[in-house]
């Protein structure tokens, strides 16, 4: 029996015996036993007798904080702000050991239910047209897909304003005559950072509107093509096989000349399961398969705790983005191993401003719930 199975099932045994305590408690005590495994070296691992193990893992959870997520009435995970997590005092865990504890915890996600709903809060900041000060904006955005044809597909979206990104900013908005709106020059230099848009930008929060999708679109896409919901049903699940059909699809792409294929191939394979794991309605043991993938890929750092944008702590992992050749973002994501979900996935970069400055510039997106639900969508009086 391999580790991963051995942790796996370790995991289900403590949430069966653990009873009252909060049902993320077996994926917390795993990670730090993971911590614990691996810092042993290969060959003077011994596996206790199975009542040992059990009281050493029962005490590892009560000795770590967890992180309780809401359940909500039809089973769907929503994760609110809460406590720290601490997983050991004298290590932090490393990316692989964060990724196959989070690989055990989405397994218990729930499998069905009539919709497959993300919604998210998307923040962004980016220079002012005359690059003078940042400025910083935010959208929530929710998605309904459904797998029968009797109920509807969902797109409900809001903007929530734009304002100064820091009291630095804010100083130079003033001085500017404090602007409630910013109209973007087509041509304007952007170094890739982000995008220019097409309209305004208004300080003021927008209506919450909803856009009707149709039925027989794609559940998602991998590797830049459609994946219907058929398809989604045979995706292969077990870890190894779901590679090889994760790297099938991306060798059909057309690579841009000049690109180096093996790294534009390992880096679709990492977006591929990213994509898994945070968008697409695939089965809770693709989604564990896809984190086990992320395991092995040596591009993944740990970086420790840290707060998402909407308050929340996670373990941070990141990785290199090649924007453009030279130039690299670093991409941060947040995840919460007792429950397997991603709160958060975060970009950063610095540019020049007119006056020399040096400023971040971040684009973000924060998951306030990934799963199946019966519940219906609280679609606004404004409908497209």
């Amino acid at each position: 029996m391999n580790d991963d199975q051995i942790f796996k099932d370790r995991a289900r045994v403590l949430d069966e015996d653990l009873a009252g305590r909060a049902s993320t408690a077996g994926a917390d005590a795993l990670l730090a036993e993971i911590v614990s495994l691996e810092r042993v070296p290969a060959r003077r691992r011994l596996l206790p007798s199975p009542g040992r193990a059990l009281l050493s893992l029962a005490a590892a959870a009560a000795a770590v904080t967890v992180i309780a997520p809401a359940i909500l009435s039809d089973g769907t995970i929503s994760v609110a702000p809460q406590p720290s997590t601490t997983v050991s005092a004298t290590a932090e865990p490393t990316a692989r050991q964060i990724l196959l504890a989070a690989a055990v915890a989405v397994e218990k996600a729930p499998a069905s239910g009539d919709y497959w709903r993300i919604a998210t809060v998307n923040q962004w900041t980016r220079p002012d047209p005359t690059r003078s000060y940042v400025l910083e904006g935010s959208g929530s955005h929710e998605t309904w897909l459904a797998r029968r044809p009797d109920l509807k597909y969902w797109r409900i979206r809001q903007k929530l304003g734009v304002k100064p990104a820091t009291p630095q900013d804010e100083a130079a908005w003033r001085a500017a005559g404090a602007p409630t709106s910013w109209r973007y020059p087509k041509d304007m230099k952007t170094e890739n950072l982000f995008s220019v848009p097409s309209k305004p930008l208004e300080a003021a929060a927008g209506e919450r509107t909803a856009e009707r999708l149709y039925w027989d679109g794609p559940g998602g896409q991998l590797a830049g093509e459609d994946v219907t919901w058929k398809q989604m049903r045979t995706i292969p699940s077990e870890p190894d096989k779901l590679r090889s059909y994760l790297e099938e699809r991306i060798g059909r792409l057309e690579l841009p000349s000049g690109m180096d294929a093996k790294e534009a191939r390992a880096y679709i394979l990492l977006r591929d399961c990213v994509d898994l794991i945070s968008g697409l309605p695939a089965s809770p043991e693709v989604r564990s398969s896809a984190y086990r993938i992320l395991a092995s890929l040596p591009s993944i750092r740990a970086e420790g705790e840290m707060t998402d944008p909407l308050g929340r702590r996670g373990q941070a992992l990141t990785y290199q983005e090649e924007i453009e050749p030279g130039l690299f973002s670093k991409v941060q994501l947040v995840i919460d191993p007792s429950t397997g979900l991603l709160l958060a996935e975060v970009r950063t970069n610095t540019t020049k401003l007119a006056n020399g400055r040096q400023a971040e510039l971040r684009l973000s997106t924060s998951f306030q719930a990934i799963g199946w639900t019966d519940d219906r969508p609280d679609l606004p009086a404004h409908r497209d």
